[in-house]
């Protein structure tokens, strides 16, 4: 696919994810949605409907060379991370700023399942999306660890809780599946199929909620918010982009990866700041200024390693 084609493509998608979050906003607005709406929404994203996208991309025949991209997708994502809590760490110690835990998430964390996925779908297909797993899996590994490590001080590890995370439970029976001489039947294929077309419409729906519930002004005045945000959509997709230039991976599965990697802050960082008495408010600005900009550098950031893997 040509660099024109996927910018063609990525701006359509993100115009039409724009359009739907505006009607989620709208939504909110007008009273239709409230808080328990978009908690309850995300809850059926988060457990049901990206579980079954992982789920349904891996539900094809067997291929080597595949399922080998994949786990060099799987370690290219494990470096990102790595860079990515490295510079975090960095740039927010303890007590500079003195919600340093909130900026670590807010910066580390994407929200490649709401924003990712369907942007993949539109750019490869189920190909996108069984790369892009590679990525939500390592996320979750290391939300579950490293991100409630900075929001819980209390912190016990548990390997029983990432186990039971639904998108690891997702791709372990996809990966089960793929190896497998067998395909889902075309009942459950369908089944799966609908599930996951629901994706893009409740996800930005629950964005547009999201937003909705902000003072908007107040995220674009803050420069705390943008130098974040500075840091989640720029300084980490231009880190992953010289690394993944470096890598042994095709053009494919270097934009698949970048992809998840660019995307705005996860909603996850202000959903684990609310449950464990963390600034949330703060991480809830940091989610929805990092939604807005991502409009623009999403398309600027694949574009820009397009133009690089040509």
């Amino acid at each position: 696919m040509s660099i024109l084609e996927n910018s063609i493509i990525v701006l359509h998608q993100i115009l039409i994810m724009f359009l739907l979050m505006v009607v989620g906003y709208i939504l909110f607005k007008t009273g239709i949605f409230d808080n328990h709406t978009t908690t309850h929404l995300s809850t059926l994203l988060n457990t049901i409907v990206i579980p079954c996208c992982v789920l349904a991309s891996f539900n094809r025949d067997f291929d080597p060379a595949l399922a080998g991209t994949l786990g060099l997708t799987m370690l290219s994502a494990c470096g990102v991370f790595v860079v990515s809590i490295a510079l975090s760490n960095a740039l927010y110690r303890k007590g500079h700023p003195e919600n340093y835990r909130d900026c670590r998430m807010c910066a580390v964390f994407s929200n490649n399942g709401f924003m990712s996925l369907p942007l993949l779908s539109a750019m490869f297909g189920e190909t996108g999306v069984f790369l892009g797993s590679a990525h939500i899996v390592v996320m979750a590994v290391v939300l579950w660890t490293y991100g409630v490590m900075q929001v819980n001080r209390d912190y016990r590890f548990s390997p029983m809780r990432i186990l039971l995370n639904p998108g690891i439970i997702a791709a372990v029976l996809g990966m089960l599946l793929f190896l497998s001489p067998v395909n889902l039947p075309t009942d459950v294929a369908s089944a799966l199929t609908h599930i996951t077309n629901l994706n893009t419409p409740l996800a930005m729906l629950v964005l547009g909620g999201y937003l909705a519930q902000t003072n908007l002004a107040s995220c674009f005045t803050e420069a705390r918010i943008w130098r974040v945000g500075a840091v989640r959509l720029l300084i980490i997709p231009a880190l992953t982009m010289a690394l993944l230039y470096f890598m042994p991976l095709d053009n494919t599965a270097k934009l698949t990866l970048l992809v998840g990697t660019s995307a705005p802050t996860a909603i996850a960082s202000a959903m684990f700041a609310q449950m464990y008495g963390s600034d949330y408010l703060y991480s809830t600005k940091v989610v929805a200024l990092t939604t807005i900009l991502s409009l623009f550098t999403l398309p600027a950031v694949i574009a820009a390693m397009s133009l690089l893997l040509a």
